[in-house]
């Protein structure tokens, strides 16, 4: 489970859960400003029979990657899985 900020509703704090089954590889850069924003949904490709869930899928605009390779050279938060899904948890109450 990750916590991330949603832009469009105030940069409220929402969490998050990647649920990935048989996780090959990832690759998680620091980055300079905030980290963990995410400005759009998660992004899910598959290729090579692998299923890759990108979280900075906002540089790609409307174009989805045409490589898994691409996936990987341009993110700095992804994850490759043979499986896997995402889903935003209702926030904890106190």
């Amino acid at each position: 489970m990750i916590e991330a900020r949603v832009v469009d509703e105030a940069m409220r704090w929402e969490p998050v859960c990647l649920d990935l089954v048989d996780v090959k590889r990832f690759r998680i850069d620091e980055v300079q400003g905030p980290a963990g924003v995410l400005f759009d949904p998660p992004q899910l490709t598959r290729f090579d029979g692998l299923m890759q869930v990108d979280l900075c899928a906002e540089r790609f605009g409307s174009l989805r990657p045409s490589s898994r390779q691409e996936v990987f050279e341009g993110s700095e938060w992804v994850f490759e899985a043979v499986e896997g899904t995402w889903s935003v948890l209702e926030p904890w109450s106190v």
